[in-house]
């Protein structure tokens, strides 16, 4: 019997069954805005953020691939770019794409980090096709990556949108932290978007609201590490877990006493 019963791929698996047996259609961020304006009575953007772990997301790829499902996966680079991984997930039918991460990089130097992220993407494109980008949430760092895009524009670098910016109206939820819940998120969120049930905490949750929501607009972030197959990885995974949550206290302390720079969260949507 597995160690817990929530974060598993199995459990994964049954969270998306659930999406698709209740009229949610899944969709990769680019399919979605290549026709915004289409009609769906229900409509799911599937998306991971592969902070560690390529393999993981190899997994994660093959259990969607199965149910006929398609998925945006969002790597780093250099840190889990690895080019047979991730040919293996768009082989799947997956959307590729960038996890960026650079103002966090150049500490806030701007013009450095949008030269570095044409650099970065520049170098992703040479092995893959990318059409949109997520920013990497940095809890450690007192920068918004996201801030970037107040000084350019998506169009600039040939980019249809960016996971965080491009689904205004769409209600997000996200596995950070080890809950859907929004609470602890640092900067895990739709900048104005709309409020996360908080009692929505573990996956059972989040299923039963599934079968009970008329919310015409999801998207879901699943980060593939956390959703092991194996119980020596529910070991590690909670124990990850387990030190980033309590890092991500510690900064949320340091900020209510108003001795760390305050989290931007001033990036604007924009257009391509």
């Amino acid at each position: 019997m597995p160690l817990v019963r929530d974060f598993t791929l199995a459990k994964y698996r049954e969270l998306v069954c659930c999406l698709r047996d209740h009229g949610y259609v899944p969709e990769t961020l680019a399919g979605y805005l290549r026709q915004p304006e289409r009609e769906k009575d229900r409509l799911v953007i599937l998306r991971h953020d592969v902070d560690i772990s390529p393999a993981a997301a190899l997994r994660m790829a093959r259990v969607e691939h199965d149910l006929g499902i398609r998925a945006s996966y969002y790597f780093r680079h250099p840190s889990t770019f690895h080019p047979p991984t991730i040919q293996a997930v768009s082989a799947l039918g997956h959307e590729v794409g960038y996890h960026y991460e650079v103002l966090t990089t150049t500490r806030g130097d701007f013009e450095g980090a949008i030269r570095l992220f044409g650099e970065k993407l520049a170098a992703f494109r040479e092995v893959f096709p990318v059409e949109t980008v997520a920013a990497h949430g940095g809890s450690r760092s007192d920068q918004d990556t996201r801030d970037i895009w107040n000084r350019c524009r998506f169009g600039d670098f040939g980019l249809r949108g960016e996971a965080y910016l491009s689904i205004p109206g769409f209600l997000y939820f996200s596995d950070t932290g080890r809950t859907w819940s929004p609470r602890g998120k640092v900067r895990d969120s739709i900048p104005g978007g709309k409020p996360v049930p908080e009692h929505i905490r573990s996956t059972d949750d989040l299923i039963t609201w599934i079968g009970s929501t008329e919310e015409p607009q999801l998207a879901l972030n699943a980060h593939p590490a956390r959703w092991p197959d194996t119980t020596g990885g529910e070991i590690l995974s909670i124990g990850q877990d387990m030190v980033y949550n309590l890092v991500k206290r510690g900064i949320r302390g340091v900020k209510a006493l108003g001795t760390a720079p305050a989290g931007t969260g001033s990036v604007k949507k924009q257009g391509g």
